[in-house]
């Protein structure tokens, strides 16, 4: 081999280390993570909503990489610190999964424009940054009443919510307008665990203790939008015969397979999963979601005990899509007054 070829190859070797060089030093050695930040509205573990927003995180880990921070109800005070030092070049998705957040995330969206904000259960957006996507349960609870005015034996029913709000009115006013669609004569019953405070999903002693009223006054189906709470009246249901419940959010029927006739079934873990993935995707966006029983964000499930209930049920299935849809035009419509 001659001095020439030598020289070049001797070039070529430099060349490379040079390029080489070069992309080690301006490649990240350990690439960020995206980060995705989720706020529950309580303690995971209340077999409820909580957990099923936990699944759609869950879910959504699966199969895509990011960093996740998850905050209950007492520590959201520390979501604007972590945001004020996280780097604004890291992109950045903050999930609050409840209606008791709508405002304090509305506000933090204004103040941090770089960040997304998902707002699950909450209504109305302003800041191009912000989704809220609200689950409405009018539907699927439209069905629960016709399912309780056809299960009823003492035409006495009952529902238990957990506190009052706009959100769990679709829950109250589906059940009312199933059960009178069907029988406008059977006794409806309605209390709060808490009305005026968020606790009221949380105090299951408070829900057994007016299930064991409802009960003693000669209902015997309720239906429990109350959280963690509702656990409280299923556990009372069990106690006797003849007592029947209507659970909420998750397929419940685990928790009273003699008791639980259905469960008017919420998809949170599909709206926290969906909203990762458009994040992840680059498609992530702001504006106002509405999403019900049409959609399959919502649902009626029954325990397989009571499936004999289901033919009958599901006959009222698109007519309560109608009156979900009527629902949802008429509050609009009282909105803009």
């Amino acid at each position: 081999m001659n001095r020439r070829s030598l020289l070049i190859i001797a070039a070529s070797v430099v060349v490379v280390l040079l390029v080489g060089s070069a992309l080690y030093l301006t490649t990240p050695k350990h690439p960020v993570d995206p980060v995705v930040i989720i706020v529950y509205g309580g303690e995971k573990g209340d077999q409820s909503f909580i957990d099923s927003a936990f699944r759609g995180l869950t879910a959504a880990r699966e199969n895509l990489v990011f960093e996740t921070h998850e905050f209950t109800a007492f520590e959201y005070e520390t979501i604007a610190g972590l945001l004020q030092n996280e780097s604004p070049k890291r992109p950045m998705l903050v999930i609050t999964a409840s209606f008791a957040y709508a405002g304090a995330t509305a506000q933090l969206a204004s103040e941090y424009p770089d960040v997304q904000f998902l707002g699950i259960d909450q209504q109305g957006s302003s800041p191009p940054n912000f989704r809220t996507c609200e689950i409405t349960s009018y539907g699927s609870s439209y069905l629960a009443g016709v399912l309780a005015a056809q299960a009823t034996r003492t035409r006495h029913v009952g529902i238990i919510l957990g506190t009052h709000s706009d959100v769990l009115e679709g829950f109250r006013l589906g059940y009312r307008d199933g059960i009178r669609a069907v029988d406008p004569s059977i006794v409806i019953e309605e209390r709060y665990v808490r009305e005026n405070s968020v606790e009221g999903f949380s105090n299951p002693v408070r829900a057994q203790e007016i299930a064991w009223e409802m009960y003693g006054d000669g209902a015997d189906v309720i239906f429990t939008v109350a959280g963690f709470s509702g656990t409280g009246a299923i556990d009372e249901a069990n106690r006797a015969p003849g007592r029947y419940v209507i659970g909420v959010d998750c397929d419940q029927s685990d928790l009273g397979p003699d008791v639980i006739l259905a469960s008017a079934i919420k998809h949170v873990d599909r709206a926290v999963e969906s909203g990762i993935r458009d994040f992840m995707g680059g498609t992530f966006s702001g504006g106002e979601q509405v999403i019900g029983l049409k959609d399959g964000a919502t649902d009626l499930v029954f325990n397989p005990q009571c499936e004999e209930y289901n033919d009958t049920v599901s006959h009222w299935r698109e007519r309560a899509m109608e009156e979900e849809a009527r629902y949802l035009a008429e509050r609009g419509r009282k909105k803009t007054v």
